[in-house]
């Protein structure tokens, strides 16, 4: 099996674009802010269940479903600017085969 370093390096490029797409990520400003709103809302929760004894755990769960997408997508950012780093460190060192 021959090492295929013209096809690792383009896919290597490709994958660097991609990458770069991840670590733009962005724009869930929004969705923070909805968790934070929640969250001062459920300080109150008698008030919550005077409207409706499903509210909080609904916000609850809510809260708990941001969190996490939150957190996956800065994980997300974070793994793709040091994955773009290795596949980098990759085509420097194939830039010394032929």
């Amino acid at each position: 099996m021959a090492l295929e370093v013209k096809k690792i390096q383009s896919l290597s490029a490709q994958s660097i674009e991609d990458l770069k797409a991840i670590e733009k990520i962005g724009g869930l400003e929004h969705l923070a802010q909805l968790s934070d709103e929640l969250k001062k809302a459920m300080a109150d929760e008698e008030q919550l269940r005077a409207v409706s004894p499903m509210l909080p755990p609904y916000f609850a769960e809510l809260r708990k479903n941001l969190g996490f997408l939150l957190g996956t997508a800065k994980s997300l950012q974070t793994h793709g600017v040091n994955s773009t780093k290795d596949i980098q460190g990759l085509l420097d060192q194939l830039l010394h085969i032929k």
